[in-house]
């Protein structure tokens, strides 16, 4: 068996690696956006509504995770105690943002123009 016999002369190779730096030196061609919708924005009020949502959303799941502990449904006390806190962490940072929007629009309404 030969030592060199899965390697490709060097005759062959060049013009292979010559052929692909051609080949990525090429220009690219332009995308055809001529099709391509731009994306809906959705409304800032759509925005707090899915917010909202969500917040809900974790405190509904962290609801029924109490009371599957409190009826013996589920025996796992962590689960129900990590749903508690995102429910806790994600209602809490809602109030916070709340305050802050409400903050910054008094502060709004007090410039004169």
């Amino acid at each position: 068996m030969r030592i060199d016999s899965g390697v490709m002369p060097l005759a062959v190779r060049q013009p292979v690696a010559q052929e692909r730096a051609a080949e990525a030196l090429r220009p690219l061609k332009p995308l055809d956006l001529s099709c391509a919708q731009p994306p809906e924005r959705a409304s800032f009020g759509d925005f707090l509504r899915e917010a909202l949502g969500r917040v809900n959303e974790a405190q509904t799941t962290a609801d029924a995770a109490v009371q599957r502990v409190a009826t013996g449904e589920a025996d796992d006390l962590h689960e129900a105690i990590i749903a508690l806190e995102k429910a806790d962490l994600t209602l809490r940072l809602t109030s916070q943002v709340t305050q802050r929007a409400v903050e910054a629009y008094k502060e709004i309404s007090r410039v004169q123009i």
